[in-house]
């Protein structure tokens, strides 16, 4: 009896699933998703959303998404996270690749584990100041519709490391954006993530003015980088998808998962721009 039960239960761990559900098919998301494949010991299989919001996958497994059929549920992405969050709560879910998922879930009480794309101020900070150790004022773009919090919850990580936080304030005013806020004596600029500075003449334009100012500029993602910023950190996706894997292997597992992890990111430096902005020995030195 005893054997039995044992082989019965090795034949269940072995049927258990995971589904990705992915809210577009883009390079990044699938990047994710072949980094948390790469780890899991067990099937997954990918859903996309349509332009409808409707699941569909490339052949192969099940044709409809249903939920109750998986041990654990990956969202991909922000729309990924709404559905699987309004379909199938009876099921674990595990996030990747979200900005702000608080926000993409109406600051639901009940927050799934997962790997968010929210890079900790703390850490930015940490990256800079090893780039710029003089530094002392440190200007930041952002909308305050969209990121007055992040900036107040910043300002004592940046007190503590000895350098002043500048908002550069971006609103939008009949369709037009308005830039409240001074470059000069800035000794670095910052982006960050915010769904009102993404137009790319607006992020180059910045860069330009930074750099005729001798003034690093220092962006999110590789746009940044192959735009002129000086400091970029770049988040590796398939080591996100990696970090989601580990989240998943806990909940299989029958553990507790980590809650919300931050992502794995690198900061990279453009050599030829940080060259071309070596300061004088009375700034703020770069190294």
């Amino acid at each position: 009896m005893l054997l039995i039960l044992a082989f019965a239960g090795l034949a269940w761990a072995g049927e258990k699933s995971v589904c990705t559900l992915l809210s577009r098919e883009i390079a990044p998301f699938v990047s994710m998703v072949e980094g948390l494949e790469s780890r899991l010991k067990v099937p997954a299989q990918r859903f996309f959303l349509d332009a409808n919001g409707r699941p569909y996958n490339l052949g192969g497994g099940e044709a409809n998404l249903n939920p109750l059929k998986f041990d654990v549920l990956v969202a991909v992405g922000p729309e990924a996270l709404q559905y699987l969050h309004a379909e199938a709560a009876e099921r674990p879910i595990v996030y990747g690749m979200v900005l702000n998922p608080d926000k993409v879930l109406g600051h639901s009480l009940i927050l799934p584990c997962g790997v968010s794309l929210n890079i900790p101020s703390e850490s930015q900070f940490s990256s800079i100041i090893r780039y710029i150790p003089a530094l002392k004022r440190l200007g930041v773009l952002f909308d305050p519709e969209n990121n007055q919090t992040w900036f107040n919850n910043a300002l004592e990580p940046a007190d503590a490391l000895g350098f002043e936080l500048v908002p550069l304030q971006v609103k939008r005013q009949a369709g037009r954006l308005e830039m409240v806020g001074d470059f000069a004596g800035l000794d670095a600029i910052l982006f960050i993530p915010d769904k009102s500075i993404i137009s790319k003449a607006v992020i180059q334009y910045v860069i330009k003015q930074g750099f005729l100012h001798k003034t690093p500029v220092i962006g999110y993602n590789q746009f940044f980088y192959d735009s002129g910023a000086a400091l970029s950190f770049l988040i590796d996706y398939r080591k996100v998808g990696e970090q989601v894997a580990r989240q998943v292997e806990l909940i299989l597992a029958g553990e507790k998962c980590e809650g919300a992890v931050a992502p794995h990111f690198e900061a990279v430096v453009n050599e030829e721009v940080w060259r071309a902005l070596k300061r004088q020995e009375t700034g703020a030195r770069i190294q």
